[in-house]
């Protein structure tokens, strides 16, 4: 796809984007209104949002790099503020960093309660921001039919929330096994088998929640595609296409169901971490096979 102007960067920074707000979502949430049960939950998706805005981040001055333009230009971004949607999102993305960091830094040094929740009530909006300005940096970037259906902000938002979800409880034993001394609850939490696969189990109901939603969009994104979507069905992207349907969303909503089905026995963690996984790589598929689609169409 090296003809292309826009690739794997820019599809990896929309992907970083778009998990970074899904994730703070979920640890918010979490935080808001599970309570202290799920703090683990709500810590893991706080650091891996912001983890996941700093990696974006980096994709994006690599890829502006490639067009051998100076990385300082997207100063200029700050300028234009409300008049251009690139200058909204960089804002937005900035104060995002910032609130995603210091609620970090709040859970990270045990600071105060109140102060980390009236951050997450901001934050909430600010991350479902960051996962909608993925999906409208598109249509409004260059105008491309293929990006201009008002369904896809609907869609990064939920695909990105389904992948910070998936992040947020991958890392949960990943840093339990090989950072346990830096993440001791995380690593108590993990040896507490049944409480941690409790809430594994119930977290898969959220996740099949959110595929079915996704599909849906999916669908009707395809319906009123204005005849454009014959290169995803059965064009030069149909294999690209299909394996973000099998990979990212049908399998995963089946281990979901398997996972939902053996209640709180057998490998709940194995079974949820592959789904997680698989998640991940239609996450990515799911903005690389549009940001090339809306290449074609123009």
């Amino acid at each position: 796809m090296s003809e292309y102007l826009w690739g794997p960067m820019l599809a990896g920074y929309l992907f970083l984007g778009g998990l970074a707000g899904g994730a703070y979502v979920i640890g918010a949430l979490v935080d808001l209104f599970k309570g202290d049960d799920y703090e683990v939950l709500s810590k893991s998706g706080v650091y891996v949002s912001f983890v996941s805005i700093v990696l974006g981040l980096v994709l994006l001055i690599l890829d502006l790099k490639r067009f051998q333009v100076d990385p300082l230009v997207i100063l200029n971004a700050y300028r234009n503020f409300p008049g251009s949607i690139v200058s909204v999102g960089t804002w937005i993305l900035t104060v995002f960093a910032v609130v995603s960091l210091m609620t970090a830094l709040i859970w990270l040094f045990e600071g105060n309660q109140y102060a980390r929740m009236i951050l997450e009530i901001g934050g909430i909006v600010l991350g479902l921001s960051m996962c909608a300005y993925t999906g409208l940096l598109l249509a409004f970037a260059r105008g491309s039919p293929f990006w201009s259906s008002p369904f896809l902000p609907w869609t990064f938002v939920i695909s990105g929330t389904l992948t910070g979800l998936a992040v947020s409880t991958f890392m949960i034993p990943v840093l339990a096994v090989f950072l346990p001394k830096a993440f001791s609850d995380f690593r108590e939490l993990y040896e507490r088998k049944a409480k941690f696969t409790g809430i594994l189990n119930h977290t898969q109901k959220y996740v099949a929640i959110l595929i079915i939603v996704e599909m849906a969009l999916v669908i009707i994104e395809l319906a009123t595609g204005h005849g454009q979507v014959e290169t995803l069905l059965t064009g030069s992207l149909s294999l690209m296409f299909y394996t973000y349907l099998i990979a990212g969303l049908l399998v995963p909503l089946g281990i979901s169901y398997y996972v939902g089905k053996l209640g709180r026995e057998g490998p709940i963690t194995f079974f949820s971490m592959s789904g997680s996984l698989f998640i991940l790589v239609g996450g990515f598929l799911l903005r690389y096979t549009i940001l090339t689609a809306g290449q074609i169409f123009h």
